[in-house]
């Protein structure tokens, strides 16, 4: 028998061949490799190259994502503690490794095996060859292996501090800054080379997650928030000190986060567009998996849905722009969008696109021009619009209409008008806020709040819930919340983009469709995105819808008829208003626009001759034909309404031999029926409900003239 320490010497010997040969037969496959893998070809270009974001047509440019915000500076330019932050962070090592860190790799591995957080392992030298040759989304074993053959090529080719230099050029901080002195510049306003410590660790505490949770400021809405990027800030800071870049005495008296500029307050500014190319743009792309990062740097052509002539004429030729400048109290906003789809097509938040967005971010109180949900709600209910039923006096007293002490007020109509008998859509007509008032008490407020939400309305504002800072809290109108009654005379503040879909969900006969400004994205290899609008069908009843809308048709027709610059009567155009809102739809086209006093919302005396009715009907007069029913259309309407009058009529003709009853109301022509706003109580109006085929052919509520 042969010891057994012999067959284990053995046994190691030949374990040992094995791994001789294995290590040789890696040597010379990683050789083969290393050998085929090239540097890129340029080391800084075309890694920022910024996308265009364009109008609807595809041709006319809207602005500029990222496009002029990297430019490279010499490493003497930079200040001393950004390189020692960024090397203490991101790779405490680089000086000492030949562009992959063995260590880190090992540690990587076995960090990952024992289920921790995944790590990478990448040294700047890999982060930027993996930047360069555009392979970082790349989460593959092969292009790892690719990145470290780069990485220890540059490291032959190039010194340490070169290195770091193109790494400091390129690398993404955020707000769409590329290199260390455009970071400089958008955080701080200040050169690279005047950084201070605080600022070059909380600069470098931006590279793991651009445009994310270590912004403060949070300028695009991911999330960012002073806790986290205290958080990070401190961790950049200790490892400063942890590999000897900083001292622990200088580091003890650094305690509170450095300042950053607010970039909604950018000199520069980004213009009325800003909130859509650098809001809305990013947000939708962030939803559909494309991010911010990859848009600032990836070259896209993103064509929105805005209409370049539609924009131009709301935004440049209605004055709109000039509302806020005339008096520091006033403000206005604006949104057009498509009936249907939910294609917004033409947009005013503000004048600084990085700031508030007055469309889409702050409520308005819509007043009369609200009244249109009321009767919708008021049809879910089974109220007849047509009945008049209603006590339109003024002023009145209501059980729940109090001041802050409990005690019943007065409600008077707008201008001190007044109808003792009239029907609901006449006192809609006639901006009545007494008889709207009453039966928004009867029906509830959550009742006419959820049917806002079936129209299209995401968000309001509870005037009777308001904190010590005057801010409204925030509601979801389809959930229930004891609305006030007077959520039916508009006290509960919309947005305009929530209007538009209001206003387009009735125009499409209660289609709601889902607002969205992203049609299409390219890249350099192709398409990334083509929208899919959402809407529903089945969130309000189509005849609900156009009966709703009928008075708006009369008020169409009176603002046409009542102006001396020969406006012709439209009928697919429809239109509601208060003192500050002038609401409403064409064919193709859903309009709402606010202006008004940002303290006081105006002072309700009247819905005629406000800016917001101006701007309002000059975007509706100055429309295209795209938005136009053709000379076709309209004849075809003027008959298919006629003929549903004439069988309207046959129905009610009497059978022969029976009595007719020969007394009549006096006729009243549409136009003395629509404008009449009665002062005297003794005034009694009616009219008939219009049949299914009327309230679907923009019907006036009287004769053809």
């Amino acid at each position: 028998m042969r010891p057994k320490h012999r067959r284990k010497k053995r046994k190691i010997a030949a374990l040992g061949l094995a791994v001789l040969v294995l290590a040789a037969a890696a040597f010379v496959v990683g050789s083969v490799f290393y050998a085929t893998v090239d540097l890129p070809e340029a080391l800084d270009d075309d890694l920022s190259q910024g996308s265009t974001v364009y109008y609807s047509d595809g041709t006319t440019v809207m602005g500029e994502l990222a496009a002029e915000k990297r430019t490279s500076v010499d490493l003497d330019e930079i200040a001393d503690d950004v390189e020692n932050a960024v090397v203490a962070a991101e790779d405490a090592n680089f000086h000492k490794h030949p562009g992959v860190d063995a260590k880190g790799v090992l540690r990587a591995i076995v960090n990952n095996l024992k289920g921790g957080d995944q790590q990478g392992a990448s040294t700047l030298t890999q982060q930027y060859v993996g930047l360069v040759a555009d392979i970082r989304g790349d989460g593959s074993y092969l292009r790892k292996a690719r990145e470290a053959a780069m990485a220890m090529k540059m490291e032959e080719e190039f010194t340490k501090d070169e290195i770091l230099n193109h790494y400091l050029n390129i690398v993404y901080f955020g707000r769409g800054a590329y290199g260390v002195e455009a970071a400089a510049q958008e955080f701080f306003g200040l050169s690279a080379a005047e950084l201070s410590t605080s600022q070059s660790a909380l600069l470098v505490a931006q590279i793991k997650s651009p445009d994310g949770p270590y912004d403060p400021r949070d300028p695009y809405g991911q999330g960012g928030n002073v806790e986290e990027a205290t958080e990070r800030w401190e961790y950049v800071l200790d490892q400063m000190v942890a590999t000897g870049r900083l001292e622990a005495v200088k580091r003890d008296a650094i305690t509170a986060l450095p300042e950053t500029l607010d970039p909604t307050n950018d000199p520069e500014g980004l213009g009325p567009e800003g909130f859509i190319t650098n809001g809305f743009v990013l947000r939708e792309l962030a939803e559909a998996g494309i991010g911010t990062d990859e848009v600032l740097r990836g070259g896209f052509d993103i064509v929105t849905t805005l209409d370049a002539d539609l924009q131009e004429l709301a935004v440049e030729r209605t004055g709109i722009r000039e509302v806020a400048a005339e008096d520091e109290n006033m403000a206005a906003a604006l949104t057009a969008l498509e009936p249907g789809t939910g294609a917004v097509l033409a947009y005013y938040g503000g004048e600084n696109g990085a700031g508030l967005d007055l469309a889409a971010d702050v409520g308005h109180r819509p007043g009369t021009s609200f009244n249109t949900v009321v009767l919708a709600a008021a049809l879910e209910f089974g109220i007849d619009l047509w009945s008049p039923e209603f006590d339109g006096s003024s002023p009145r007293r209501f059980e729940t209409y109090v001041d802050d002490q409990g005690e019943q007020i007065d409600l008077v109509n707008i201008g001190g008008a007044q109808d003792h008998e009239v029907s609901l859509a006449d006192a809609a007509a006639q901006k009545l806020d007494t008889p709207v008032y009453d039966v928004a008490e009867d029906i509830g407020g959550d009742l006419i709040a959820q049917t806002a939400a079936a129209l299209g309305v995401d968000r309001m504002w509870n005037p009777h819930d308001v904190d010590e800072h005057g801010v409204a809290a925030e509601i979801d109108p389809a959930e229930p919340h004891e609305v006030h009654p007077d959520i039916g005379i508009g006290a509960y503040p919309i947005t305009t983009l929530d209007a538009a879909v209001m206003h387009g969900t009735l125009a499409s006969n209660g289609t709601v469709a889902e607002p969205y400004f992203v049609a299409t994205v390219n890249g350099p290899e192709g398409e990334l995105y083509q929208a899919e609008p959402e809407s529903d069908q089945d969130m309000v009843d189509p005849g609900t819808a156009a009966e709703a809308a009928s008075h708006m048709h009369m008020n169409a027709a009176e603002a046409a008829l009542s102006v001396e610059s020969g406006r012709v009567v439209d009928l697919d155009v429809a239109v509601n208003a208060s003192a500050t809102w002038h609401t409403g739809f064409a064919t193709g086209l859903s309009l709402a626009v606010w202006a008004g006093d940002e303290k006081k919302e105006g002072d309700g005396s009247s819905h005629e001759g406000t800016i917001a009715e101006r701007i309002w009907w000059q975007v509706m007069d100055g429309r295209s034909d795209k938005y136009r029913w053709s000379p076709e259309e309209a004849d075809a309407a003027f008959a298919e309404e006629q003929r549903a009058k004439e069988e309207t009529e046959e129905e009610e003709q009497p059978p022969a031999g029976e009595s007719v009853d020969t007394e009549e109301a006096p006729e009243t022509s549409d136009t003395e029926e629509a404008t009449t706003q009665p002062t005297e109580p003794t005034v009694e109006e009616q009219s008939e409900s219009p049949t299914d085929e009327e309230t679907g052919l923009g019907w006036f509520g009287g004769d053809d003239d």
